[in-house]
């Protein structure tokens, strides 16, 4: 019934955009029969005449209306199938009536145009990053200088922080397309750890934050380069928001391995949990401090996602925040079964 209704109303729309005609066809048809009536015309031939007319009207309309009930009900249809819209043309074949073509042509030129546009974009886009890339290895140099010809500390955490934002803009800019540039294999999450501790060092010093790491010994599929970058961005957190204990451990379970970073810092407020990983979300934390982008978790979850791991942010205002990076077994890339993790290292 409902699929009746639904062709009843079609073809109601289809006779409303016909009414011109219709009452045109209408007018000429009674014209006719009276002109022959004047004549004095046998009626069985009027008869005839008048069934012949309207039988061709009522076949033309019907055809008319198939074929445009036919294309359109086509394009509606692959249009809520496609992801890409502007590859609807593709999926339709051309139509034979007037105003089919019309569209038919309109399309195409949309299309056509859409895609020069889309190419220069993706153009100007590439470019542009290409040269965000290349500036930024050329301002690592300078900066890595600067760290070594400089022996006060107070400017050696100006100079990291100044690394830490430029690495961000990098991954940034790369994260639309970091399948390109990370390479899956299987890492140990000690010796990933390591380097980030050893890039924090002095910060962590300086600021006298207990940095404690328990049973981390374990080898995961990921990107060492991308995964290093996710944890520096957690643990740079924790430094900024008055931690003075940074806890990392691992929770294994039959399909996965958690690493989780906690700290005792001052949290994250329960109505900000939810945006956290929002793009430029500082929270009330950061409208504090003002010293907050809100980019790292941003860009730390996007790339978690490119990567197929897991992250979760948990806090309770002036406890505890815990963030959890969860890594799965992946048939994929053969990851061997939780139990059977190989410990390599211990710290």
């Amino acid at each position: 019934m409902k699929y009746a209704s639904s062709n009843l109303a079609k073809l109601g729309s289809f006779l409303r955009g016909k009414t011109y005609f219709l009452g045109l066809a209408s007018f000429v048809t009674i014209a006719a029969l009276l002109f022959l009536w004047a004549f004095k015309v046998r009626l069985e031939i009027i008869i005839m005449l008048a069934i012949l007319w309207f039988g061709f009207l009522l076949v033309s309309l019907a055809v008319e209306y198939w074929r445009k009930t036919a294309f359109y009900k086509a394009l509606l249809a692959n249009l809520d199938r496609l992801d890409q819209a502007y590859l609807i043309l593709e999926t339709l074949t051309e139509p034979r009536f007037y105003d089919g073509e019309i569209l038919y042509a309109a399309l195409y030129k949309i299309n056509k145009s859409m895609l020069e546009n889309v190419t220069n974009y993706r153009m100007r886009s590439q470019e542009f990053q290409e040269y965000v890339e290349m500036w930024i290895h050329e301002v690592k140099t300078p900066l890595a200088t600067l760290s070594l010809i400089s022996h006060d500390p107070k400017i050696n955490q100006q100079i990291k922080r100044l690394n830490d934002y430029v690495e961000q803009i990098l991954y940034f800019v790369r994260a639309e397309n970091a399948e390109q540039d990370y390479l899956i294999a299987a890492n140990n999450l000690a010796n990933i750890i390591n380097e980030v501790a050893s890039r924090n060092r002095e910060v962590l010093l300086a600021k006298k934050i207990d940095f404690e790491v328990h049973d981390v010994g374990y080898e995961v599929y990921t990107d060492a380069k991308w995964l290093e970058f996710i944890l520096n961005q957690i643990i740079n957190n924790s430094i900024k928001y008055s931690s003075s204990k940074i806890r990392i451990t691992t929770t294994i379970t039959d399909r996965t391995i958690t690493l989780t970073i906690s700290d005792n810092g001052i949290g994250i407020a329960e109505k900000d949990l939810p945006r956290v990983f929002d793009k430029s979300f500082t929270g009330s934390n950061g409208r504090l401090g003002k010293q907050s982008t809100g980019m790292g978790l941003y860009i730390a979850k996007t790339l978690c996602q490119k990567l197929g791991h897991k992250i979760e942010i948990d806090s309770k205002p002036q406890q505890y925040t815990k963030v959890s990076i969860t890594f799965a077994k992946s048939k994929y890339f053969n990851v061997i079964d939780a139990q059977t993790y190989k410990k390599v290292t211990e710290m």
